[in-house]
């Protein structure tokens, strides 16, 4: 065979030419076959680096999955932690609150009462329990001042600790 202008000229015998069409059908089948069997090893092997991948994706998401967990039982932890120490302050600042207001109002009727006028009288509170210091004209003062302290909201208990003052 031969070229000319990008033409097929033909030289060669319609024999020659079965024979070379033989040739190249049997060159193709062999080759077909050799290319399936070479086909499956890359293809093989495509298959398996995609399933090692799909594995360690899994191990991976099974890791990440593990940390979620352990962040969220982490934050519920904190969180649970912050609540009770938010509790906690709240109480200590509500009763330091409340241990004022009793001051605050046991003080303003101690000061009311015409029988204490002359008393000398200080107040304490802690939650709610009263200590009453300080000095009085008289016994009767001393349990006046018990009284109206008890008397105030928040009150649990008054420590009475007056006395009485010596006229000299």
């Amino acid at each position: 065979m031969t070229f000319k202008r990008g033409k097929l000229m033909r030289t060669q015998s319609p024999q020659s030419m079965r024979v070379l069409a033989l040739a190249i059908i049997a060159l193709s089948t062999a080759a077909c076959s050799k290319e399936g069997e070479d086909a499956r090893r890359p293809g093989k092997a495509l298959d398996d680096g995609i399933a090692r991948v799909e594995k360690q994706s899994d191990a991976v998401l099974a890791d990440v999955k593990r940390g979620a967990a352990a962040t969220e039982r982490a934050a519920s932890d904190a969180a649970l932690e912050v609540k009770q120490a938010a509790l906690e302050m709240r109480e200590r600042v509500g009763n330091d609150l409340s241990d004022a207001g009793i001051v605050t109002t046991v003080k303003a009727r101690l000061a009311a009462e015409t029988m204490l006028t002359d008393a000398h009288i200080n107040v304490d509170s802690t939650r709610g329990r009263l200590v009453l210091r300080g000095t009085v004209v008289d016994l009767g003062s001393i349990e006046r001042a018990r009284q109206i302290a008890l008397a105030a909201p928040g009150v649990v208990v008054v420590d009475n600790q007056l006395v009485v003052q010596s006229k000299s």
